[in-house]
């Protein structure tokens, strides 16, 4: 279910949120409601009993929130916004309401639930990973979304969390991180922006992800 049939339906109220805004928070009854990201990019994270906190997920334009939480009564994780954000909240009942109304509207909505499980699932992936450099290629690779249809055409892929929350999702420390940027830029395999990289050789990041020797990521250092 895309933003555009949001507005066809007129499911959802739009939330604008700055830069640091909490959309929700942990412990915080659910409230019957799913959160569709229009714009912008969130942070949802745990925190524990000694105080720090554990980021599961990083959300962008065209994920859904809340799904893990349909059936519960109160939110596993708060969400923060990363940079300046839009996203609607669509109630359970409005849901129910249009697969009522218009049978199309199931097909979508289990379309919906089978990307987030996908989505999840790459999540898990990422965090199981043995190597460092693996993790830190496949969230690349996640975050670049699929190849362009114009093998010259180069995408933008945002990131606009910090070192520390990338260090903090993949279990790695910020050095690490900023090394393994640094060995995939030398290679020409990645460039490296503000807040954001484009991916020069996806070939390469491939065969990384499938976890080639970590030899291949050290070449030019």
């Amino acid at each position: 279910m895309t933003s555009l049939e949001l507005t066809q339906w007129a499911l959802g109220s739009q939330l604008t949120l700055g830069r640091g805004e909490p959309l929700f928070r942990q412990g915080e009854e659910v409230g019957g409601a799913l959160h569709f990201v229009r714009g912008g990019h969130l942070k949802l994270y745990q925190t524990c009993d000694d105080g720090m906190q554990r980021i599961i997920e990083f959300a962008r334009p065209g994920d859904w929130l809340g799904v893990d939480t349909i059936g519960e009564q109160f939110r596993h994780a708060s969400a923060v916004a990363l940079t300046d954000c839009q996203v609607d909240v669509v109630e359970y009942r409005h849901l129910a309401e249009l697969m009522d109304e218009e049978p199309y509207s199931c097909d979508l909505f289990s379309a919906m639930l089978s990307r987030e499980i996908d989505r999840q699932q790459l999540a898990a992936a990422i965090l199981r990973s043995a190597g460092a450099c693996q993790r830190i290629v496949m969230f690349l690779l996640q975050r670049a979304g699929p190849a362009p249809q114009a093998p010259s055409q180069e995408m933008h892929s945002p990131l606009p969390m910090s070192r520390q929350d990338i260090s903090d999702y993949l279990g790695l420390t910020p050095a690490t991180v900023s090394r393994t940027l640094s060995a995939l830029k030398r290679n020409g395999w990645i460039s490296l922006g503000q807040r954001g990289f484009v991916v020069q050789c996806r070939a390469a990041l491939e065969q990384l992800a499938e976890g080639a020797p970590l030899a291949i990521a050290a070449q030019g250092e």
